[in-house]
């Protein structure tokens, strides 16, 4: 087993009855990485989690984390998971949750956990019972009680559920602070805008099959536009259509399609040359959503010509 990896996916193979959930898949993730699993609904992203955590056992492959097979409990040790739905005992407060987790983990204080509760600010429900709080409180406790310490891998299925702006905020720079100082951080989610702010590398999943994976930047392609940031827009709109640009006018600049990347220092000169103040210029590049259509897509249509 490689030492610098701390899961490591080998062929990996599920069926549930009929349905083909997981097809030869493979991955490793290194330690202090955020590491994000994005498909469509169905793709096989919670079960590969399953998989992990020895709640479903696979039909083939091997999976290990910190060199441990999964079937051994002790590949568990420092593993935690937040799974998209989770509930609790309507009467118990999340004191009495932390005091009833740490008699199995031992891996935590309740002064972790009240430092964990301040900086995800329900610092003031802890002695509340679960019944009496909204699904944001909840969720926000729930993320407390899974990170409290300094857990060596975190399983987050969907983690901004029934959070609002500013929650979601607060669990980005959780998720960046746990990273920061060692935690490795496996997130499954639908919020590509959260993902893309929060992740490193991410694996793209597509009817249980691996079909890319890397790093974020390296995934994503310049997308042969560029934009001039300006508060002069209908001025510099008009300057580079006399210039003989194709562009329109965007929320606090212009867009303008280039016949290539490679042109865009020639279109710098122009921008320069129409005197005009700009505050930035920059080439676009896909965003996440960009990236998870074009990559789907592709596999789609590579599956129709197989079939």
């Amino acid at each position: 087993m490689n030492k610098e990896v701390l899961v490591q996916i080998s062929n990996l193979s599920k069926s549930y009855r009929k349905v083909q959930a997981l097809r030869e898949f493979s991955l490793e993730v290194k330690p202090g990485m955020i590491f994000s699993l994005l498909g469509p609904n169905g793709a096989g992203k919670t079960t590969v989690m399953k998989i992990l955590l020895g709640i479903v056992k696979s039909d083939s492959g091997t999976v290990h984390i910190s060199s441990l097979p999964v079937s051994s409990p002790l590949s568990r040790r420092g593993v935690r998971y937040l799974p998209e739905y989770v509930t609790f005992p309507s009467w118990a407060t999340p004191k009495v949750l932390l005091r009833q987790l740490e008699r199995i983990r031992h891996e935590s204080s309740m002064q972790d956990f009240i430092l964990r509760c301040t900086e995800l600010d329900c610092i003031d429900l802890i002695n509340r019972p679960m019944g009496k709080m909204s699904r944001g409180q909840r969720q926000r406790v729930a993320l407390s009680l899974v990170t409290t310490g300094q857990p060596d891998l975190v399983l987050l299925d969907e983690p901004s559920t029934g959070l609002d702006p500013g929650g979601r905020v607060l669990i980005r720079n959780l998720i960046k602070n746990l990273a920061s100082n060692g935690s490795t951080i496996l997130i499954n989610s639908h919020l590509l805008g959260e993902v893309e702010r929060v992740c490193d590398t991410a694996a793209f999943i597509n009817k249980g099959r691996l079909i890319a994976e890397g790093a974020l930047d390296s995934l994503s392609r310049q997308t042969g536009l560029a934009f001039v940031e300006t508060e002069h827009t209908a001025e510099m709109h008009i300057a580079l259509e006399d210039a003989g640009y194709s562009c329109r006018i965007e929320d606090k600049g212009v867009l303008v399609q280039l016949t290539d990347p490679s042109a865009f220092r020639e279109f710098t000169e122009a921008v320069l040359t129409t005197e005009i103040f700009f505050s930035a210029l920059k080439l676009k590049r896909e965003n996440l959503e960009d990236v998870f259509l074009r990559i789907m897509e592709h596999s789609n249509l590579e599956d129709d010509i197989v079939s």
